[in-house]
């Protein structure tokens, strides 16, 4: 293995004076500084260099890494790293590379980037950090470094598997999401990422976040493919009390789709980075709840005794539903997360807020467990992140597709087509299914139906609704049977009549 050292010479030539230091960086070493800065009150990040804010435009992204600067490219290793300039907006963050004995902070260094037609090209002392950074690997073909993970500088980042163009964001921790009005958004302030080795199909990345409320050590373990895998060990401990912690976060953009009308002028028949919130629960339950773009924040929950997994996913991959030749949003990655261990009893809190455009991130998922541990005691959880175009197999008939239109002469009224399809359902004969249905406080079922598509096999239960008043969100939940044995997932739906 090359000494560090040798690597930052190479990478860095004018810049090696800062500090190599002879440690071992690991997840317990990441951890024991999270409690530290648990333990003491909260100090906000220092203001970055006056240069920033005087001569850095707010959109960094005009200042491009020049990709000739990717540190490891010149070893030929497995994986590159790319850093994002720093930003007048957002404290920037320290940046480490780490290997089996030695660690360093990566020192600023303007070179590494083209400022285009911004002159005189800023100067910023060596210890400014950065924006963040970006991995590279041969996601799609050997001789190409694609992007596969982004970690932009606060507390998100998001992967790619082969043939996907990013969309969906994970979250390290989520405090008071939605209509609480009390939401903190933590960031990362330090990252320790490991040099990789010749023949490494992993890359391990060290964080530490820190809030008014909480502070944290995260591990994650990338493993790039055709379903790119991010293991994650996260250490949490809270400075004071939270009301609604969130675990493995999800969020994304739902503007409209086949459940919802078309804004006026909009081409695309469909505008989503997900189509629904997916739940495994412990007794072979699963749910499925389409999203929504609700006219106000709205927040709803499913409790599960024992998790199996949650995720937003995609599950509409027909280009022709959505037609835009860009933003390609039938190759959005579908986020599949899976605990590892046993995260006891909770819920997956789905966090639904206005969207006026496809640029908004209205939608957010997450884990919020029944005990939670007092102020100062750590919370430890482990999980792997499964950024994929499938979803994990199961014998239950998934919702293929929601339809929701008015009845006629009823204000209060609404017609749900919801679809079931899979391949033993389209062995079955007309009459062999029926449906279960259960209603919410505050609405009737007027009528319903069950039958099978001709065209296509899959099975359409019809149901025809009303509310007792407007304003009042209404649960609704409709599975297929055989007999007494479930068939299909269960489908969940939120309706504000």
């Amino acid at each position: 293995m090359k000494p560090l050292r040798l690597a930052l010479l190479a990478l860095l030539p004018l810049c090696v004076s800062a500090g190599i230091e002879r440690a071992q960086i690991d997840f317990d070493h990441v951890r024991r500084l999270a409690q530290e800065r648990a333990a003491a009150p909260y100090a906000a990040p220092a203001d970055p260099p006056r240069v920033l804010a005087d001569r850095i435009p707010a959109d960094t992204d005009r200042l491009r890494f020049r990709p000739d600067q990717s540190l490891w490219t010149s070893e030929n290793l497995p994986f590159r790293l790319q850093l994002f300039h720093p930003s007048p907006l957002r404290p920037p963050v320290a940046v480490r590379e780490f290997s089996a004995t030695h660690v360093q902070v990566l020192p600023f260094v303007s070179t590494f980037f083209d400022y285009g037609e911004l002159r005189p090209i800023p100067k910023l002392p060596a210890s400014t950090g950065y924006g963040g950074f970006r991995i590279h690997s041969p996601l799609n073909r050997p001789e190409h470094f694609d992007e596969l993970i982004v970690f932009p500088g606060d507390c998100t980042f998001r992967a790619l598997g082969s043939g996907q163009n990013f969309g969906l964001s994970a979250r390290a921790l989520a405090l008071d999401a939605g209509p609480l009005g009390t939401e903190e958004f933590p960031r990362f302030t330090d990252f320790w990422i490991g040099r990789p080795q010749p023949g490494d199909t992993t890359l391990t990345i060290h964080a530490l976040l820190d809030s008014p409320r909480a502070a944290g050590a995260y591990e994650f373990v990338v493993t790039p493919g055709a379903t790119t895998r991010v293991d994650v060990r996260a250490a949490i401990a809270f400075r004071s009390v939270v009301a609604q912690p969130g675990f493995a976060p999800l969020s994304g953009m739902f503007w409209y789709g086949e459940n919802s009308d078309r804004p006026a002028g909009e081409p695309c028949p469909e505008v989503h980075e997900a189509d629904g919130l997916a739940i495994r629960a412990g007794d072979g339950t699963c749910f499925w709840r389409p999203l929504q773009n609700p006219p106000g924040s709205f927040g709803s929950g499913i409790a599960v005794d024992t998790l199996r997994g949650f995720g937003l996913l995609q599950r509409d991959r027909v280009f022709e539903h959505y037609g835009d030749l860009d933003a390609d949003y039938h190759r959005r990655p579908s986020v599949w997360i899976e605990p590892v261990g046993d995260w006891g009893s909770g819920r997956v809190q789905l966090v639904e807020t206005p969207a006026r455009g496809r640029l908004d991130a209205n939608v957010t998922a997450f884990w919020v467990p029944d005990r939670l541990p007092a102020p100062g005691t750590p919370l430890e959880l482990r999980y792997r992140l499964h950024w994929t175009d499938a979803e994990p197999a199961s014998a239950l008939a998934p919702t293929v597709a929601t339809h929701v239109g008015a009845l006629p002469a009823r204000p209060l009224g609404r017609l749900f087509w919801i679809d079931f399809a899979s391949p033993a359902l389209a062995r079955l004969d007309n009459g062999a299914l029926d449906a279960e249905v259960r209603l919410g406080p505050g609405a009737q079922l007027l009528r319903q139906s069950v039958r099978k598509n001709p065209v296509d096999a899959s099975w359409r239960v019809a149901l025809e609704v009303e509310a007792e008043s407007a304003g009042r969100a209404v649960e609704l939940r409709c599975r297929l049977r055989e007999g007494y044995n479930p068939v299909s997932e269960t489908w969940v739906y939120s309706w504000m009549p």
